[in-house]
């Protein structure tokens, strides 16, 4: 069986309103590096239309749906209407594709459930996926749908009865949580950035059986990392046994992103997904937050290596039609005024960083582990 990259033609050219973090391109810039690399072949893209409403409302409120799609249509919806969703409100715009491109992004998330319990697929990357605060009737954290609750739904759906969803983005996935709280078949795991928006993902919620969260400081390095995953979320997964790996792989932690104050390098975001993914065969990886696009689009890009087994095609030299794509993308943001680092620009790796282990994520682990009576 083949493994699949997903995207859609969507996402060229969409992007939520001027001055928006997501005012910027982070999906194609992934995909076509990936093709600039001969990494992927031609039959190995599958681009996604957007999902049914039938779909949608598996979990989503048929009213709220129906909402967001008059909001594309008419590019504003009634003050009562705004209100009620959170839809043009705050940091949820009302822009041209406000329906079409999150519902595209849940398609892939469907489709690659469907393609995996048919034995159609072992392994899936979905960059456009990973919106993990949609409500059910509500927009919520830049998220209109949530098509990680809509994947694990449609995987329950089919058969598969221990779900894997873990999530190192660094905002805590509190709109999937809310929906599986005691979900035999469902277990996550979230490392976040305690203290950050949206305020969920507390140590004490550890306590909820499928649940295990790891809420690190803004001082989490590339060791501690190294640490969580391989003293605690992998020793409690294989406990598991999951016939289905969900990945929201946020890249937000990574050091030069504006909506965290946690500085990983690329190396530990791999080695953590890679780790991860050996959890279990029938795997997606999902996209996430990343407000950073050149580092974004360099570590989703390289989750598709991982995915099929390469990574070490990433410790080669970026070449210049890869470098020249990244410096085309456009990014209002101070960190890039003066120019963009070249180091962002000319290599996939970033520099190592060798760190030691803090007592504070130590005693992280071993509570957690407590919690969980292991």
């Amino acid at each position: 069986m083949q493994n699949y990259l997903f995207t859609s033609d969507i996402f060229k050219g969409s992007r939520y309103e001027k001055g928006h973090p997501l005012d910027m391109d982070r999906v194609w810039p992934s995909v076509e590096l990936i093709e600039l690399m001969g990494w992927v072949k031609e039959e190995q893209i599958i681009k996604n239309k957007p999902a049914e409403i039938e779909e949608l409302i598996k979990f989503h409120d048929l009213e709220y749906v129906k909402a967001l799609k008059k909001a594309e249509e008419e590019l504003d919806l009634p003050e009562y209407l705004k209100r009620k969703y959170n839809i043009g409100i705050g940091n949820n715009p009302i822009f041209s594709e406000v329906f079409s491109r999150p519902a595209s992004a849940a398609k892939a998330s469907i489709k690659a459930v469907e393609m995996i319990a048919n034995k159609q697929a072992k392994k899936i990357l979905n960059i456009s996926g990973g919106t993990h605060h949609g409500r059910k009737s509500e927009a919520y954290g830049f998220c209109f749908l949530n098509d990680c609750v809509l994947a694990i739904l449609k995987a329950i759906e089919l058969g598969f009865s221990k779900v894997l969803y873990v999530d190192i983005d660094a905002h805590h996935c509190d709109g999937v949580q809310d929906v599986f709280l005691n979900n035999e078949k469902v277990t996550i795991i979230s490392i976040h950035e305690k203290n950050r928006w949206p305020q969920t993902g507390k140590l004490e919620e550890n306590k909820i059986n499928n649940i295990m969260n790891f809420p690190v400081s803004e001082s989490f390095n590339d060791s501690e990392i190294d640490y969580v995953i391989n003293n605690a979320v992998i020793p409690y997964a294989k406990s598991i046994q999951p016939d289905l790996l969900i990945i929201q792989a946020g890249a937000d932690m990574l050091n030069g992103d504006p909506q965290s104050r946690i500085s990983l390098s690329n190396n530990a975001y791999w080695r953590a997904i890679k780790d991860i993914l050996l959890l279990c065969e029938s795997s997606i990886i999902l996209g996430g937050g990343g407000y950073n696009p050149y580092l974004t689009a360099k570590a989703w890009a390289g989750n598709w290596v991982l995915l099929n087994d390469r990574d070490y095609l990433l410790d080669s030299d970026m070449p210049e039609e890869c470098s020249n794509l990244l410096s085309s993308l456009k990014w209002n943001n101070s960190r890039v005024r003066m120019g963009i680092p070249t180091q962002w620009l000319k290599s996939w790796r970033d520099h190592d960083v060798k760190t030691i282990v803090g007592a504070e994520v130590i005693s992280l682990v071993k509570n957690v582990l407590s919690m969980k009576s292991l």
